[in-house]
């Protein structure tokens, strides 16, 4: 053997003809040209110093036989043996360079786990930025084998585009980075999942896939915008001292002349929002490098700093005490017609998001206009009148009390309602400020001017004051025209300050702080000249040839012109609040098609979004369209009855609308005949209870009606005899009061939170139609009806079918909060099931929880929620509660109130659940509200909505969510370690080992086409804090897996061997040696999967841990699934130090589907699965390196053909060829399996015996046991027949015929492994009569134990034999016959996988 290649020349090397850097020829350069390396020799070790050279990770496999290619490069290398540990495969000995005695068609290869971009010297990339505005923006791309090539855009942030900014001396990267390049580039994809911290300095020293590997199209291309200015030491990126890079270095700006129009640059060029202050000194620290600019004078228009004028020459007097900074706003208006109005963005992550409409309400939006300077909040639309969606949606919402400066200061409520890809482009949060009003005025566009400052209204001042000033008040509030300007407090006079005088507007500005004017508050008047407008009037409305005024075909007044409006499907919101601006009473009613009767009216292209809070149709969202499609009109009925004071709007005291007053109705005569139709006008159901007397409070107004006297079959309370309007003789305590039904019910269930589901609309019950109902509908019924959550839709008709079916639509109802107030129960189109809806509301809820799966328990009994008693309350009864709520397994189950106590009825005490129960009710317990607590003892659970499956615990496997009683797979689009540790952590399973994505755990039954895309910081303590996103389209091949533990194994040579370290307080720590033993090894190796256990090692023997020591004296049996589950002893209590630490060995080798351990499908454990193993190639060599590895003695006999049954996993590996003496089959060389190569009717076998004889023929002799890796002897204390019956059956050498001792077949050399044997000659296995323990005697080789098997008579011995040896020659024929037809067999195979490979495209 030669001396270790260190001895020639420098050496590097190289991998070749791969897919990747990581895969491929191994070629090393010496004597200053590169060459091959022969196979010979050459096995996992070799591949091992190769992959670690390289920066590439582990070894997956060592290839032979030129598997790369043979490269037409010299072979300079041959017989390269390593270790396996060292760092160079020039410390590996070798042959004397250019000596071998192969082929081309013999060189070396190997293929490597993975990589760092940039970690192999001698592919460093180039790089640099197409097709942007300079040479500091466009697509990133790489030059690679002298092509350039694009980067995928997955996972592409600001942190990546931190370090190619600064690698192409570029500055900064903005804050609002792109996630892909408008430019589409023509070149292949180079890189995928990059992903960096923002600190390297190169994009080389970033994670990646390996180059060439991929998931994404070329429209998905990263992309970077750096800039040369950057704000430095603020509390946000959008904040700090400002800093400009010149001359390959960053320096500050001097203060002197900092204004606001040069903070604006800023903003705009470091991508953030609009400047909200210019900070002067020291405000954000004092820099440390050059004052690069100085007395600069932008105007604002300008896109870059530098392009603003400044001072040639620095002022000697500016040092950094002077530094200049600015903060700039993370929230924006955008596309309005100024900077104060428009669509809320918000910056996250490099993207400005849009606000979902439901995430931002009044009190929201008056913090937003303060954020900005912009005054106060006018109105908080959600239609698009400000643009398209152009951006992704911010998920989260945020609940203000109105007085904060910043959306920062409120409280961030996360969204649970997974259902986004419902969100249409009219669902976007926006926000119109202002800091004008008019007051006093009969309208909103005439009255006293007053503007918003300093957090206060204030007038103006008269002086100057004329129509050019009162045109740009008028345009600013969008009320048309101005038609006069006064003073003199025509519409009386102001009580706050005098903010402005002297204004002087030319007419055209679009807001009056755009006008020349004087000082903020300075001023010579008093309020008696406070300064007035009068604007053409805004939109009027009315209701034409209805009933009455409060119905008929809706009409706009327009141009001094009366229009009906274009049939734009009016819904209930707009109806109610129409209803409401005509001071009529609850809508009753939309109806489309000139429902009244056709007009010879002009048609207003005008449409409305309100959400039913407006007071009047001005104050919604509304577009004024450029055509009118749809010349049928729009037709609305508003009640004239009402019920004031009540529970919800179907309860109350009535009050009538007479001659456009309000009034009550006298008791005098009234009964449930004339409640019947008040409930009915209102679409309220039936009557439950018709009340005299005050039940609901008195009225304060007129009194209409009295002696109504209704059969109870009219439509409206106007159709009943009754006396005349205002003639009565009673007084307000006689008031008449109503309570209905309601306008939905639930029919043929089983308790009122279950059945067929019926709402009421025009004059009757209605059956729902069941096509496209869902779970989130349902949810709002149970709400309504004061139900706990939905457990299921009940589809078909499951409650039966009274009526035929109606079809609504998702927008048919008004809701206030998760409640139905109002649903239009029109027939929307034909129900094409012709099926009923229903539903099945749970009778238990979790209250006060922060999310939907955790609170306290409630129960519904008597039409009334209480709690439960914590008496005996423990995780069984959790889990019902969890499983009848559909919210997955319990996590925890509380006592004490602890979220918080209830106010209601307490009905239970003393459960003693299961935990297989379906409901609370069905447990045992007392009787409904007998109990000896109080609300401090009320119960609570801790559920979660989030699961692993198919993984080989329960912490690893297919990620799935709890949504609407079903478990939804999550999509692995963004999926990564931050978004598994969370998953982790909410299991609590520890930390994330991985995050496998491609649906590695299978797709699942109920998959969907649009599963959640979660995007997580990490830090979340539950996945459904999380933000999801649903924008981007995933197939089924995409769903996210974890693989979550508390333990794992530290600085081994492979993944199942090391120092054991476990998780705890988020923390890793290792496991003291004190009574470490091979049963603990056995568990930690099968919780990692890892096959069996080898070794149990002490003393540190892969290294000392540097962490906390968590656990002393585990004591496992060996059976635990979990090695928490031997915890002996408190977390972190210990005698030891580092240098007790711990270790295992396992093996990555296993036998499954035989009769024991030792016999079985051969199966391996890579990459997180196992697999099986092609039998190509198979044979008794290979098959004893498995039994060496796995403890089991020699080999017996290596099946093929699946002879222990097909595996279900994938085969891993083929053409083994073992020499029989290596210590796993990963060190023997094979080819790792391709598609087509195997099936699994060729899955290889091995049959391993612990047991052997050594004497005169195979079942007769000394008998041998293996065990911890050596042969030993029995000693033949107590040792007779039945200890003998058991080896020869074992053995299948029939019966025992003699038990000796006495060394009879001479003494063995090894350890004496038995003693004391005492079997009943019935077991299988000799070592199912072990007694004590393995080694523990007092015997020498001259007690060793022997049998002779025999179940033969003597006197047939010849014939015998005779017999035997015609058998042996038979068996021999059979054999050489059965292995010509295997190879035929398997030539057959070989050609049919041929052609399928050939027949793939």
């Amino acid at each position: 053997m030669g001396s270790s290649i260190a001895d020639s020349d420098h050496m590097e090397i190289r991998l070749a003809g791969g897919p990747d850097l990581c895969s491929g020829r191994v070629e090393v350069f010496l004597s200053g040209q590169w060459t091959s390396v022969c196979d010979d020799s050459w096995g996992i070790e070799e591949a091992m110093v190769v992959c670690r050279q390289l920066g590439c990770g582990s070894a997956v496999s060592a290839t032979h036989e030129a598997q790369f290619g043979n490269g037409w490069v010299p072979i300079g290398l041959d017989d390269v043996r390593c270790g396996g540990t060292e760092s160079f495969l020039s410390e590996c000995p070798a042959s004397p360079w250019g000596e071998h005695d192969c082929s081309h068609e013999e060189t070396a290869g190997v293929i490597c786990s993975g990589q760092l971009l940039g970690s192999d010297p001698m592919h460093q990339t180039e790089i640099r930025l197409a097709d942007g505005l300079n040479n500091c923006s466009g697509r990133v791309e790489l030059l690679h084998h002298g092509e350039w090539g694009m980067i995928c855009g997955d996972g592409w942030g600001v942190e990546e585009a931190k370090v190619v900014c600064q690698e192409m001396g570029c500055g900064s990267a903005r804050m609002d980075q792109s996630r892909t390049w408008n430019g589409t580039g023509t070149g292949p994809i180079w890189l995928d999942d990059v992903h960096c911290r923002g600190t390297e300095s190169s994009l080389h020293q970033c994670l990646a896939s390996p180059l060439g590997r991929y998931d994404c199209d070329s429209g998905k291309t990263a992309s970077v915008v750096c800039s040369e200015v950057r704000l430095v030491d603020g509390p946000t990126p959008c904040s700090g001292r400002v800093e400009v890079f010149h001359n390959k270095s960053w320096g500050t700006v001097c203060d002197n002349g900092w204004d606001l129009e040069d903070a604006r640059v800023v903003c705009q060029e470091v991508g953030c929002g609009e400047p909200l202050v210019t900070a002067t000194g020291v405000r954000f620290g004092q820099g440390s490098g050059p004052i690069w600019m100085d007395q600069v004078n932008c105007t604002g228009e300008e896109n870059i700093l530098k392009e603003c004028p400044q001072e040639k020459s620095l002022n000697l007097t500016c040092d950094h005490r002077n530094d200049a900074g600015v903060e700039c706003a993370v929230l924006r208006l955008a596309d309005g017609h100024n900077h104060c109005a428009g669509k809320v963005e918000l910056l996250h992550e490099g993207q400005w998001r849009m606000v979902d409409y439901r995430g931002l309400g009044d009190k929201e939006a008056r913090v937003v206009c303060r954020y900005l300077g912009c005054g106060t909040a006018l109105r908080a639309p959600h239609y698009p009148i400000y643009g398209e969606i152009t951006a992704p949606f911010w998920l989260d919402g945020f609940q203000c009390n109105g007085s904060e400066t910043s959306l920062s200061q409120c409280e961030r409520r996360p969204r649970r309602e997974y259902y986004f890809y419902r969100v249409r482009v009219f669902y976007m949060a926006g926000v119109t400020c202002t800091e004008l009003h008019l007051v006093n005025g009969s309208s909103n566009c005439s009255g006293r001017v007053e503007v918003f400052h300093n957090e206060t209204w204030g007038a103006i001042c008269d002086a100057g004051w004329d129509l050019q000033d009162a045109q740009v008040v008028c345009r600013e509030l969008g009320c048309g025209e101005a038609l006069r300007a006064s003073g003199g407090a025509r519409f009386g006079g102001g009580t706050g300050p005098i903010w402005l005088e002297g204004m002087n507007c030319t007419g055209k500005e679009d807001s009056l702080r755009q006008c020349p004017k004087g000082q903020w508050g300075e001023h010579s008047c008093d309020h008696s000249r406070d300064a007035s407008v009068e604007c053409a009037d805004p939109r009027k409305f009315r209701l034409v040839n209805g009933f009455s005024r409060c119905s008929g075909e809706i009409e706009v007044f327009h141009n001094q012109e009366w229009g009906v409006l274009c049939g734009f499907q009016w819904d209930l919101n707009q109806a109610q609040v129409l209803c409401k601006e005509l001071e009529c009473g609850d809508v009753i009613s939309v109806h489309w098609g000139d429902y009244f009767g056709r007009t010879n009216s002009p048609a207003w292209p005008f449409s409305f979004n309100c959400k039913e809070t407006e007071d009047v149709l001005s104050d919604c969202a509304y577009i004024d369209e450029e055509y009118c499609y749809n010349r049928k009109s729009d037709a609305v009925v508003c009640s004239e009855l009402r019920l004031v004071n009540g529970p919800n709007r179907c309860s109350g005291h009535l009050e009538v609308l007479h001659n456009q007053q309000w009034g009550t109705v006298c008791d005098s005569g009234w009964d449930a005949r004339d409640a019947q139709v008040v409930c009915r006008e209102l679409n309220c159901g039936d009557a439950s209870t018709a009340f005299g007397g005050v039940r609901n409070g008195q009225g304060s107004s007129l009194i209409w009606l009295e002696n109504v006297n209704c059969t109870g079959e009219e439509k409206s309370l106007a159709a009943c005899p009754k006396s005349p309007w205002g003639k009565h003789s009673c007084n307000h305590s006689q008031d008449v009061s109503v309570k209905c039904s309601g306008q939905i019910r639930l029919v043929n269930g089983l308790n009122p939170c279950s059945g067929r589901l019926e709402m009421f609309g025009e004059q009757q019950w209605n059956t729902i139609c069941h096509d496209d109902w869902h779970l989130g509908t349902a949810e709002f019924i149970c709400r309504t009806l004061n139900c706990g959550p939905a457990l299921s839709t009940a589809r078909g008709s499951h409650f039966g079918r009274k009526y035929n079916p109606i079809k609504l639509t998702y927008n048919s109802c008004i809701m206030k909060g998760d409640s139905i107030i109002l649903c239009d129960v029109r027939d929307w189109g034909p129900c094409g099931s012709g099926e009923a809806a229903g539903v099945i509301c749970s009778e238990a809820r979790l209250v006060n929880g922060p999310n939907p799966c955790s609170g306290r328990v409630e129960l519904l009994h008597n039409q009334e929620w209480g709690t439960v008693c914590d008496t005996s309350w423990d995780i069984y009864d959790a889990q019902v509660v969890c499983k009848e709520l559909g919210c997955g397994n319990a996590l925890k189950a509380f006592r004490g109130a602890h979220h918080g106590q209830g106010s209601g009825p307490i009905w239970l005490e003393g459960l003693n659940c299961t935990g297989k129960e379906a409901s609370l009710r069905e447990c045992p317990r007392s009787p409904w509200g007998e109990h000896h607590c109080n609300h401090s003892q009320d119960a609570s659970v801790e559920c979660t909505g989030t699961r692993l499956v198919n993984g080989t615990n329960r912490c690893s496997g297919r990620v799935e969510v709890y949504d609407y009683l079903k478990w939804v797979s999550v999509c692995d689009v963004r999926w990564d370690l931050r978004a598994a540790q969370v998953v982790c952590r909410e299991l609590s399973c520890g930390a994330a080992l991985s995050a496998p994505g491609g649906s590695l755990f299978g797709n699942g039954e109920d998959y969907r086409d649009f599963p959640y895309a979660p995007k997580c910081l990490g830090t979340e303590v539950a996945l459904n804090q999380c933000m999801f996103d649903l924008r981007y389209p995933c197939h089924s091949r995409e769903l996210a897996g974890v693989v979550c533990s508390d333990l794992r194994l530290m600085n081994g040579t492979s993944p199942c061997s090391g120092r054991v370290e476990v998780f705890h307080n988020d923390t890793w720590g290792t496991v003291c040696d004190t009574g470490w033993d091979l049963q603990d090894a056995q568990v930690v190796c099968s919780q990692l999967g890892c096959g069996n256990a080898s070794k149990a090692l002490g003393g540190a023997h892969y290294g000392q841990g540097s962490g906390p020591i968590w656990l002393e004296s585990i004591n496992c049996t060996g059976e635990e699934e979990f090695l928490k589950e031997c915890q002996k002893g408190s977390w972190g209590e210990h005698s030891c130090s580092h240098s007790q630490d711990a270790s295992v060995e396992c093996s990555e080798t296993r036998l499954v589907n035989g009769p024991d351990h030792c016999s079985g499908r051969v199966e391996g454990f890579r990459n997180g699965t196992w697999g099986t193993v092609c039998d190509d190639g198979w044979d008794l060599r290979d098959a004893q390196v498995v039994c060496r590895e796995l403890g089991c003695g020699e080999a017996v006999s290596a099946p093929e053909e699946a002879h222990f049954g097909k595996g279900k996993d994938p085969i891993l590996i083929n053409e083994v060829q073992c020499n029989g003496t290596e210590v796993s089959l990963y060190n023997c060389f094979y080819k790792m399996h391709t598609l087509y190569e195997c099936r699994h009717e060729e899955d290889a076998s091995v049959v391993c015996s612990d047991l052997r004889l050594n004497g005169t023929s195979p079942c007769s002799g000394r008998v041998e046991v293996f065990h911890n890796d050596a042969w030993g002897t029995v000693c033949d204390a107590g040792w007779d027949l039945q200890d003998a019956q058991v080896v020869c059956s074992q053995l299948g050498c029939g019966n025992a015929s003699k038990a000796l001792g006495g060394a009879h077949y001479g003494q063995g050399s090894g350890p004496i492994w038995l003693k004391s044997i005492n079997c009943t000659g019935e077991e299988e296995f000799l070592r199912e009569c072990q007694k004590g323990g393995w080694g523990e005697q007092r015997c020498n080789h001259s007690q060793d134990a022997s049998v002779e098997c025999s179940a033969v008579d003597s006197s047939l011995e010849i014939s015998i034999h005779l017999g035997v040896a015609a058998l042996v020659f038979l068996a021999l024929v059979g054999i050489v016959a059965e292995a010509g037809c295997r190879r035929r067999r398997k030539t057959i195979r070989r050609r049919r996988r041929k052609r399928r490979r050939e027949q793939q495209p």
